[in-house]
């Protein structure tokens, strides 16, 4: 079920995008975004104290592993594009070249992104896997080694979430930058740390209680949607009933009361969600230039492309599973030979 989460908040990210000036959907990706680093926080709180016992050399390869391959292949269809259709600047602002060497670097390692204006990006979303990097960091650091530290860096993330809000900050400040992102992925961490409690409920009341989350969550996407719109009036009070609802769903999820229900099926989504994620932009960009006369946002453009978004996903994840989990199995087994497996969340890493 994670992994058909995932792919749900990588489609609402595309929506959002590709879309953009629609208010009734134009919130859906700054609304996704804090739920994939929730679920980040969980499973790499999960792996980092059952798998690698914090031993970074191995956590930060396997990060690597999932993360830059995809990611330098969709950088270079991404550079072909530019070089056989024209304007591409035109078509999103990060694409205006800048000749500087921290672009360079930004588009090479990804998280320099998070450290300086990073207007010019190659793969337009990175902005938001540099965030996750510098988390992931953070998670191996301090915040998932104990339960106590993780409960102390989500009341001091909420203090400067309410902090931002008292001053008068725009949105942007409480969403863009990583120490923003630290709430989610705390939270994601707190959720592992008290796993044990929600397993004490009856599986069928956790699933009451995901499906009744999962009904409101929705509910407030389309009620925002109406309203508010991306920065609208109320789109705070909106954005943090998102963040709840997403805890009350990720929290069930962890326990064994979904087990077996799609598990084949969300695997499957699961690996999409990533590319996904990466590859709209450019494939977009694209079926804009070849088929739409070059219209650069809009439901049309939308439906134009998501289902070669997802075709090629599937190629993409596809060709990981063949050429890179392997050498991403190699090292976690090398891992748990030293340190038996005690927890089985340790393969929810794999869908991710």
């Amino acid at each position: 079920m994670f992994g058909t989460l995932r792919f749900v908040l990588a489609i609402f990210v595309v929506i959002a995008h590709l879309t953009e000036t629609v208010k009734s959907v134009s919130h859906l990706g700054v609304f996704a975004v804090f739920g994939f680093y929730i679920v980040s926080g969980y499973l790499m709180t999960a792996v980092l104290n059952k798998t690698y016992k914090f031993d970074l050399k191995s956590f930060a390869l396997n990060r690597f592993l999932r993360l830059f391959p995809v990611y330098y292949l969709v950088v270079l269809s991404t550079l072909i594009a530019f070089y056989l259709l024209p304007n591409a600047e035109a078509f999103h602002v990060v694409w205006y070249a800048r000749h500087r060497l921290q672009d360079i670097a930004g588009n090479l390692a990804i998280f320099p992104f998070e450290f300086y204006d990073a207007y010019f990006r190659i793969v337009p979303p990175a902005w938001s896997v540099a965030v996750e990097l510098v988390c992931y960091f953070l998670l191996w650091l301090f915040i998932a080694r104990s339960k106590r530290i993780a409960l102390v860096t989500a009341a001091v993330a909420t203090t400067y979430h309410i902090a931002s809000l008292v001053i008068g900050q725009e949105w942007s400040a409480r969403y863009f930058p990583f120490y923003a992102a630290i709430l989610p992925f705390s939270i994601g961490s707190c959720i592992y740390y008290f796993r044990e409690r929600i397993l004490k409920f009856r599986e069928a009341t956790i699933r009451r209680f995901f499906f009744s989350s999962a009904f409101l969550w929705i509910f407030n996407l389309i009620v925002c949607g109406q309203i508010s719109g991306l920065g609208g009036n109320n789109f705070s009070l909106f954005f943090y009933i998102n963040l709840v609802l997403l805890v009350c769903m990720v929290a069930p999820l962890t326990t064994s009361a979904f087990d077996g229900q799609l598990r084949a099926t969300g695997k499957i989504l699961g690996d999409l969600a990533y590319p996904v994620f990466l590859t709209h932009w450019v494939v977009a960009f694209a079926i804009s230039g070849l088929l739409l006369d070059g219209q650069h946002r809009g439901w049309a453009v939308f439906y134009a492309s998501i289902i070669p978004v997802i075709f090629i996903s599937y190629a993409i994840s596809r060709a990981a599973d063949k050429l890179v989990e392997p050498i991403r199995d190699t090292v976690r087994n090398s891992v748990l030979r030293r340190s038996p497996k005690t927890f089985d969340i340790a393969d929810a890493e794999k869908i991710k």
